[in-house]
């Protein structure tokens, strides 16, 4: 029987006689033969000697980074054997009467023995119960009337604010992004209202690589000192075309942003102005004065 083995079966006992009464073991004495119940050490304690028919049970403190937790007759205390690992913290630091307790880490949440970190809910999507140490993030998608534009382990979805006064809607929510409003003034001026709604037409469109391209060659190098002229300097996928020209239009001037929206709108990028086309024609359908 193994080390192991014999300490678990000598310490299982000391949860069945938990009694108001410190719990006993047998024990023969060995001078006379007598069948005494020797008293349990008790827990941060190891025995020392055994009880006789004129003392009782000798006990002493587990040393430093040792532990009992029940009462027991152990002639060593236990080793705190339990270590952290990675993206685990001390829960519990190791004492005379408990062994070293272990969590995951702020973050992540234990799977199979690791710690693995929460699981982010994408844009769309909202968080709908927070992870802890031993439980994954609860994602769900975000209802009608509500949006995520992020991703995140803790953000709800938050509700779609709502124009007010002599404010349109100039771009509907949707699950992925809040309503804008604005008047038709500040569309037709630039800025802001003009830039979200430009850079909504790329969401959810099959735009072709090659008008993404013609776009980015036309305004945005144009705009440019450094002249990229060549396709080698731009990405090849679709979504990294359309990053690009959002990131110019983060910091596009007015201007910039007025002249793209007429390129949009050129025959040569049919495919591209199709849904800020539509994007207007909503706008219209509020006002019949709002223009670009």
């Amino acid at each position: 029987m193994s080390m192991l083995s014999l300490s678990v079966l000598l310490l299982l006992p000391g949860i069945l006689f938990c009694t108001a009464e410190v719990p006993t073991y047998e024990y023969q004495d060995r001078i006379t033969g007598e069948i005494l119940q020797c008293k349990r050490c008790k827990p941060g304690t190891y025995l020392t000697a055994h009880c006789t028919a004129a003392k009782d049970t000798q006990c002493a403190p587990c040393q430093t980074g040792h532990y009992t937790e029940l009462f027991n007759y152990l002639n060593r205390c236990l080793y705190c054997n339990n270590f952290c690992s990675q993206n685990q913290e001390v829960e519990i630091e190791c004492s005379p009467i408990t062994n070293r307790v272990c969590r995951c880490k702020a973050g992540f949440y234990m799977m199979e023995d690791f710690c693995v970190r929460h699981t982010e809910c994408g844009p769309g999507h909202g968080v709908q119960a927070i992870g802890t140490p031993t439980e994954d993030t609860v994602c769900e998608k975000c209802q009608k009337g509500y949006f995520s534009s992020s991703s995140s382990a803790s953000n709800q979805c938050v509700k779609h604010q709502a124009c007010l006064g002599e404010q349109v809607i100039l771009l509907r929510g949707s699950a992925f992004h809040d309503t804008v409003c604005g008047t038709c003034q500040s569309l037709a001026n630039g800025g802001d209202d003009l830039r979200a709604v430009l850079s909504a037409s790329f969401t959810g469109s099959r735009i072709p690589r090659r008008d993404l391209k013609r776009l980015i060659h036309k305004i945005i190098h144009k705009n440019q000192e450094d002249d990229c002229t060549g396709d080698s300097a731009l990405p090849k996928q679709r979504g990294p075309l359309v990053d690009v020209i959002r990131a110019w239009l983060a910091q596009a001037s007015a201007e910039q942003l007025k002249m793209l929206a007429k390129s949009m709108r050129d025959s040569q990028f049919s495919s591209i102005g199709t849904k800020l086309e539509s994007i207007l024609d909503e706008i219209k359908q509020q006002d019949p004065t709002c223009s670009l």
